[in-house]
């Protein structure tokens, strides 16, 4: 899974630099940034699928990369370090977000033994056995406190660690979406130059 860094700010702006690229025409550089940005979305284009709501991510979060990336360079105003820093909030919580990162956490913290048996009925039939052979389940739900109560509010006690611990997973998924919706709904509006 990608982690995204905050990009260095530079001491200069784009107003102070001087470029033979900034004394273009305007109808050339506007051109120039057309082709430019079909070269830079082709590789996304071209892998994005129309049947799963995580091509839709995929768009958002490159569009993200290329706004930060923009914005930064351009240092043209003050706030370019908290809108830095909110971007790449929200790179970190789409990616976590579009790998299921928080979904599928809690498996790492058990062992399982997968075997197929016959079907004692149906010889062309086999069922599946999943046997939990190693757990730290006190280990994943210490991680979490927090959530760990929020379901014990919402669901109550449970008898089943594991059980617990996909409540606190699926939890944990959904409280990453709402944060990195959150954070567009608020911060959005404010990343322009």
């Amino acid at each position: 899974m990608k982690t995204y860094k905050q990009l260095p700010i530079p001491e200069d702006s784009a107003w102070s630099r001087n470029t033979l690229y900034g004394k273009l025409n305007w109808r050339i550089r506007y051109f120039l940034e057309g082709v430019k940005n079909i070269i830079r979305w082709i590789p996304t284009i071209y892998h994005d699928r129309d049947w799963d709501g995580v091509y839709i991510l995929k768009i958002l979060q490159k569009k993200i990369e290329f706004q930060r990336k923009e914005l930064v360079n351009a240092n043209r105003h003050t706030e370019v370090e908290r809108d830095n820093r909110y971007m790449t909030l929200a790179l970190n919580l789409l990616e976590r977000v579009k790998e299921e990162h928080y979904s599928l956490e809690c498996m790492d913290y058990w062992d399982n033994t997968i075997s197929f048996e016959d079907v004692s009925d149906n010889p062309n039939l086999k069922s599946i056995e999943i046997e939990t052979t190693a757990e730290r389940f006190d280990e994943y739900l210490n991680k979490y406190p927090s959530s760990v109560r929020a379901i014990i509010k919402e669901h109550g006690e449970q008898d089943d660690k594991k059980r617990l611990c996909l409540l606190v997973s699926y939890y944990n998924h959904n409280k990453a979406n709402k944060l990195l919706f959150r954070v567009l709904e608020e911060k959005l509006a404010q990343w322009w130059d």
